[in-house]
């Protein structure tokens, strides 16, 4: 019996294949390599290249003693770094996952050249970022997958090693990163039709995320050993050349091929003989940002391997007397807290039919190695690897292994947890293996929740310049747990707006206080003046399940007063007008004067301008920006020239004039603006005028029309247009927006072209499908457009026909339910309607107008129906004006319904002869 005992947090398990190799046939030295950049201090980084050395095939003489490598911008393509040189550090043998499966027919060695380089931040500042490269050929020239011919052929296949890395500053601050660490390879090889994986994921030292994916090696320029100069030159670099059939999505033709996971795991299942070359990329994000890349090339050889069964793993409980029939891949447990560790476990029994294979005395053995994976859960940093267990399988009493796996006490999730136990055999060149998903659910230890004995929630406003504010609470454990106190805001930083918490603590008890110096001179409020701050608790329990408590501090802050500055012109006719608009003729100049004042503060001002959507200096215009106490002025001044301005793209001029007071006790932004809009005329063209009108010749232009559904909504456009000498402008008149609550559709209007007077006409009859949602009254907005041909400065009118279209008023406020009638044949109510008639019940005619609710897209009569008092069905009629005589119907009490498609109306109904 072997006991396996699960440590108080799971490990993920890393497995550590990759796939450098070498092919035993005459070929030249890479296997593959990438680049590392890392971080020393200050400026200062180690820049490393890693080589991938083919032992057997490559030549000694290959070696090299360093490399010289260049830094370019990605921007341009810019030579940063002209020349630098890595030399050679050392070298280390890249082993097998197996050694047993080594036939010697890989043997790969791993050279590292470095050197230390310095990245000045008055240098390497450009937001795009950086790459290093260098260029060296050639591959194993026997690939499976790629061209990788001797040179001087133009098939040759070399590799160009490439990292990119961000700025070293953003934003005038450090920007401090790491490249990837990527995990070492293994010397494994894959076998024919079965599964390969290897875990790839690497590691940032600034726990920055990586993103795995495919992409095709990159060759080098030539099939030079190393390019002229012995100097790499700047991309794009071109990628291998495939074999046919063979490519990105067919890079082993494997079934299925090869793939790598977004986090690194790569898997395969080979259906080819051969060596074949791909490369990972690594890319680099923070903060959903990336950031940087790097590469590696592998290749990975491919046999025909023997024959082999995985193992066979089944578990039980404890308690049970005997294990379940194979393949039965799954158990559940439960554990209560009082079940001590010494009973808190499963056994289970690892076979393989391998151990029975071979002649006696030369049976098979099996060496089995037995792993725990979390699986709906990840293990917690600080947590410790699983442990390890191993045995070895024989024919004979030794051809089954027992373990008993020990869980911990405490669960690793509120709630039932997953875990794998795994058992790997050592099928080569990589293990074969079978899983057991055990669901554990174990009842955690009794514990007291900490609490604060202060009140939960202060709502407070203080007025700037008050005295320190000192919020004080309290927080308690009743099992005198250790106590972790969090703080949280909605947004902000504490010490941004003069806000601290602090508090001692001991076994179970927390004291600590909240202090907020309101003095908007020493801090800025101008962002915000209302905050949340909470303050959560939570006990260091046996098994840390988080169960925080939390006071709640919503605080603001009164801030005085501060007048606002005003500006004005000679052009305004109105105190506090806003907008002044003023026509000039191309030739003519405009100038004016702008005042700002702050005659109650007397603050510090700024007076200056802009152009809306335009720069005051491109138009040659004029107005000095001056700076004050109290009242300010300045001049404008534009003289219009023609080269200055162009009509068929822009008339129309907005300039803005802004008086800023910024510089006040707690800094408040204050401003005022005026804006003055010159509308430039050119001359000798009088602009086209457009008109709507109604069927009564009632002008409608720009007004708001207001119809009923079932109303037609019909109105007439013309267009006119003054210019007559030399000749007549063409005009065109088009509709050229359609808005509404719901897009209009189902409107008729035909473009007009012609000379003034044009006119064209504008029809809709709409129904119940213009209303959506319920919502039962719409508005529109059409919008025409009048314009006319004059070169260079045509002009054209803009009108607006606003549309509400309501439903019929189905309302039945006034809607009267008779109740009596008398169809005596003295032709006063001698029969029952309720469309438009007047009822009596008394002699006395009261004049009432019966009539039914008008149909509308709400509601829509449906039916009457008239039951006596034995509830039979005496009448009954779908037409709204229905008469009923009551012929050979008794005199007594009956009973009606009127029935709408959304509602119903039901009255007694008195017969009398």
């Amino acid at each position: 019996m072997v006991i396996f005992r699960i440590g108080i947090y799971m490990k993920k398990i890393l497995l550590t294949f990759l796939l450098l190799i070498a092919f035993p046939v005459m070929a030249s030295h890479i296997v593959g390599g990438e680049f590392e950049l890392i971080h020393l201090t200050g400026n200062s980084y180690r820049l490393n290249l890693i080589l991938y050395f083919d032992v057997l095939n490559g030549n000694p003489g290959a070696q090299d003693p360093f490399a010289d490598v260049r830094i370019f911008r990605k921007r341009d393509n810019f030579i940063m770094a002209n020349q630098i040189r890595l030399t050679f550090d050392r070298e280390e043998r890249v082993s097998y996952t197996q050694p047993a499966c080594s036939k010697g027919e890989i043997v790969t060695k791993k050279l590292y050249y470095t050197t230390t380089i310095t990245l000045p931040p008055e240098q390497y500042n450009d937001p795009q970022g950086y790459y290093v490269a260098w260029e060296r050929c050639c591959r194993n020239y026997s690939i499976t997958n790629i061209f990788s011919n001797a040179p001087p052929s133009s098939q040759f296949a070399g590799q160009t090693f490439y990292l990119e890395f961000p700025p070293v500053v953003k934003d005038g601050v450090p920007f401090i990163n790491n490249s990837p660490r990527l995990f070492p390879p293994l010397n494994d090889y894959g076998c024919i039709n079965k599964p390969y994986y290897v875990d790839f994921a690497g590691t940032d030292d600034d726990k920055d995320s990586l993103v795995y994916s495919l992409v095709a090696p990159l060759n080098t320029f030539s099939g030079d050993a190393l390019p002229p100069g012995n100097l790499p030159r700047p991309g794009p670099y071109n990628p291998i050349q495939w074999r046919p059939d063979f490519g990105i999505n067919k890079i082993l033709r494997g079934a299925p091929d090869l793939k790598v996971s977004t986090d690194g795991f790569l898997t395969v299942t080979p259906t080819l003989e051969g060596l074949f070359v791909f490369a990972v990329k690594c890319e680099e994000y923070r903060k959903g940002v990336k950031i940087g890349e790097v590469r590696r090339d592998f290749q990975m050889l491919v046999i025909d391997c023997p024959k082999a069964d995985p193992p066979v793993i089944v578990g039980k409980k404890s308690t049970d007397v005997t294990f379940p029939i194979p393949n039965a891949n799954s158990l559940s447990v439960s554990f209560a807290n009082t079940t001590t560790d010494a009973d808190r476990y499963i056994d289970v029994k690892i076979s393989d039919k391998d151990v029975f294979k071979g002649t006696a005395p030369d049976f098979f053995s099996e060496k089995i190695k037995l792993k725990v994976v979390p699986i709906n859960f990840k293990r917690k940093a600080g947590d410790t690897w699983f442990p390890e267990s191993s045995a070895t399988l024989t024919n004979g009493v030794d051809s089954i292994k027992t373990f008993k796996i020990f869980f911990p006490q405490c669960p690793y999730l509120n709630g039932p947890y997953q875990v794998g136990i795994v058992a790997y055999d050592d099928a080569c060149s990589l293990p074969l293996t079978d899983t057991l998903r055990v669901t554990v659910n174990t009842q955690p230890p009794p514990n007291s929740r900490a609490y604060f004995t202060t009140q939960k929630l202060t709502v407070l406003q203080l007025t700037e310049g008050d005295p320190l504010l000192t919020l004080p609470f309290q927080a308690k454990d009743n099992d005198l747990d250790d106590l972790v106190v969090s703080i949280l805001t909605d947004g902000f930083s504490l010490s941004n707006y003069g806000m601290a918490v602090n508090f001692t603590q001991q076994k179970g008890l927390v004291n600590g206080q909240l202090t907020w110096d309101p003095r908007c001179n020493m801090f800025d409020f101008t962002k915000r003046t209302a905050f949340t701050v909470r303050v959560l608790v939570d006990d260091k329990d046996l098994c840390n399940f988080g169960d925080p408590d939390t006071v709640v501090y919503k605080l603001s802050i009164k801030l005085p007063g501060n007048a606002d500055p005003n500006i004005d012109t000679d052009l305004t006719t109105a105190t506090n007008e806003r907008k002044v608009s003023i026509q000039k003729k191309v030739l003519e100049s405009v100038s004016f004067n702008v005042t700002g004042k702050d005659l109650i503060d007397n603050d510090f001002l700024i007076l200056s301008a802009k152009g809306v959507g335009f720069n005051i200096t491109d138009l040659s215009a004029s107005f000095p920006q001056v700076t004050g106490s109290g009242t300010l002025s300045s001049l404008f001044s534009w003289n219009i020239k023609c080269d200055k301005i162009d009509l068929k793209k822009k008339d129309l001029y907005t300039f803005q004039f802004i008086v800023v007071d910024n510089a006040n006790k707690c800094r408040f932004y204050k401003a005022d603006t005026v804006d003055v809009e010159i509308k430039l005329l050119p001359p000798d063209n009088a602009k086209p005028k457009l008109l709507a009108f109604s069927q009564s010749l009632v002008s409608i232009t720009n007004s708001n029309l207001e119809y009923r559904l079932g109303q037609p909504i019909e109105f007439s456009l013309l267009g006119t247009d003054s210019d007559l000498l030399p000749s007549k402008d063409n005009l065109t008149l088009t509709l050229i927006s359609a808005s509404g609550d719901v897009e209009p559709t189902g409107y008729t209007f035909e473009k007009a072209v012609g000379q003034s007077p044009l006119q064209s006409a504008f029809s809709w009859s709409p129904d119940c499908s213009i209303f959506k949602n319920q919502v039962f009254e719409n508005n529109y907005t059409f919008q025409f457009r009048l314009a006319d041909d004059k070169c260079i400065t045509a002009k054209a009118d803009t009108i607006r026909v606003n549309i509400k279209i309501k439903d019929v008023d189905g309302s039945d406020k006034d809607f009267y339910l008779p109740n009596v009638f008398t169809p005596n044949g003295d032709k006063y109510n001698d029969f029952f309607a309720l469309e438009g008639f007047d009822w009596d019940e008394s002699g006395v005619d009261f004049n009432e107008k019966v009539s039914l609710p008008k149909d509308n897209c709400v509601n829509t009569f449906e039916s009457v129906k008239i039951f006596n008092r034995w509830g039979d069905l005496v009448f009954e009629s779908t037409d709204r004006k229905f008469r009923w005589y009551a012929d050979n119907e008794a005199a007594g009490v009956y009973y009606y319904r009127v029935k709408y498609s959304n509602k119903e109306y039901k009255s007694p109904l008195s017969l009398r002869n």
